[in-house]
């Protein structure tokens, strides 16, 4: 944490405890409101914050209101007047208003919903309604709209009388008189044009826009594509019913991240920071993952049951068991990972099947090569210096070197076909869970592991059966 943000933070608490109002208004006029919102979530008595909303203008508390954690909004709503609520209301975009509600419990959406202007009250409801998770859910319904024959100049007009009461005026969104969505303008584009053209003159020729039930993620890919600051949503009817900004996209995009990431490493997502997140939450949400991946390794379970006589005639086999099923487990993932991540970010989709799995067989195959020679050298290193040893147990007795180096070459080559195999299965595994409409993030992970560890044990084993132990016998008998 730097000087500075430690430094600001106590003069917000000492200005919040002293009542101090021009240091409290100094501080939001110099302050980014996403810092003071993180101080305020850190005062232990949140009622103490209505001072500020007493004091500071409505149009900075609005933003600092939406940016304070579902805890603090909580209380701070149960403890304002009717007045400051009508306030705070009154100041605040739509989609920041729903993104407070959908938390909220049942009466305290029925007190704010009470206080909500009636023409704002429709757009609100709407979107409580949306489905979760798609672009109708993080869209606003305030938005800089015109007629498409609007002139520059009375463009400009409207916008320098309306503009603020927009959440952004940098794109203009063009509709008939049916409010179909017939374009866009730019605002760079709209002030160094002629003021007697119309919109439709200057409009974008191609412009992009996503209908209401277009998935969230699918949206930033958008964003980030075309690299845009705001997009139309439209209905069914191609009719224009909000916009999405790319300050909702940032949250989205962070949400994702967050939950891949959750999911990636087996645990479900977390919808609190860790330090507000109570222990019997994270208990819960960590023990199922943790209760499937023992049960899917039922498989790997019997596999070892059924080579138990091996391992007991041959112990020292049982030594690079870890490190065979560890070594598969994380290139499976690394895999996994990256198709993953490349599917989320829209770099390519299920008709590159092909070309994807090409490029990660020729990928496999080198990476497989280089670890087995690398593996089947350092076992030897660690043969030589004692840290692997043979004892006099089991079937063989006697290991000569020509035995500890076939048990290295049986490592190694296990080691080669793991590797491949456990790409390959982190590459197609992803795609498989899109077909069949299920999250990669979730599905992959412990299914690789599981199948990797399946395939390890089996070719460990079955080659030293069919192919290692011969060769040694034969050896032996010479």
């Amino acid at each position: 944490m730097s000087e500075w943000f430690e430094l600001k933070e106590a003069e917000f608490n000492t200005a919040l405890t002293t009542r101090d109002v021009n240091k409290m208004r100094d501080l939001f006029n110099t302050v980014p409101t996403v810092d003071l919102a993180e101080f305020a979530d850190n005062v232990k008595d949140p009622s103490t914050l209505t001072f500020i909303f007493k004091v500071v203008k409505s149009e900075l508390t609005a933003d600092f209101f939406t940016e304070l954690n579902d805890e603090t909004q909580e209380k701070l709503l149960r403890v304002f007047s009717d007045d400051q609520l009508v306030e705070l209301i009154n100041k605040s975009y739509t989609d920041d208003i729903v993104d407070v509600l959908e938390d909220m419990p049942a009466n305290l959406v029925n007190r704010a919903l009470k206080f909500i202007p009636k023409e704002k009250r429709e757009s609100v409801n709407k979107l409580l309604n949306f489905k979760e998770d798609t672009a109708s859910s993080i869209m606003t319904t305030e938005y800089f709209e015109l007629n498409g024959e609007t002139t520059v100049e009375d463009a400009m007009k409207q916008i320098r009388e309306k503009g603020k009461q927009a959440e952004t005026i940098y794109t203009v969104f063009l509709r008939d008189e049916k409010r179909n969505l017939t374009g866009t303008v730019d605002l760079d584009d709209l002030i160094f044009a002629d003021p007697k053209q119309t919109l439709n003159q200057i409009k974008n020729k191609e412009f992009i826009y996503t209908k209401v039930g277009t998935d969230q993620e699918e949206v930033a890919r958008i964003f980030k594509k075309y690299d845009l600051n705001a997009l139309a949503v439209v209905n069914n009817e191609h009719k224009l019913v909000g916009v999405i900004t790319v300050d909702d996209i940032m949250d989205v995009m962070e949400k994702e991240s967050s939950e891949d990431i959750a999911r990636l490493n087996k645990v479900a997502d977390m919808e609190t920071p860790y330090l507000e997140t109570k222990i019997s939450k994270l208990v819960i949400k960590c023990v199922p993952w943790i209760i499937i991946l023992m049960i899917l390794q039922l498989f790997s379970t019997m596999i070892l049951s059924s080579f138990q006589v091996v391992i007991a005639q041959v112990a020292v086999l049982s030594v690079f068991t870890p490190l065979l099923m560890d070594a598969g487990g994380n290139s499976g993932g690394q895999t996994t990972t990256i198709i993953v991540r490349s599917l989320a970010l829209g770099e390519f989709d299920k008709k590159d099947i092909k070309k994807v799995i090409w490029k990660e067989f020729r990928v496999a195959v080198c990476i497989a090569g280089i670890v087995a020679i690398f593996a089947f050298g350092w076992i030897m290193f660690e043969i030589a210096v004692g840290i692997v040893k043979f004892e006099k147990v089991g079937t063989y007795h006697d290991w000569t070197w020509t035995g500890k180096t076939l048990i290295s070459l049986l490592v190694a080559s296990t080691l080669f076909v793991t590797m491949i195999v456990s790409r390959m299965v982190g590459c197609l595994l992803p795609f498989g869970a899109k077909l069949i409409k299920q999250d990669p993030a979730v599905l992959c992970g412990p299914i690789t592991t599981t199948i990797v560890d399946i395939v390890t044990l089996l070719t460990y084993f079955l080659l030293w059966q069919y192919a290692f132990s011969p060769i040694l016998e034969r050896i032996a008998t010479l």
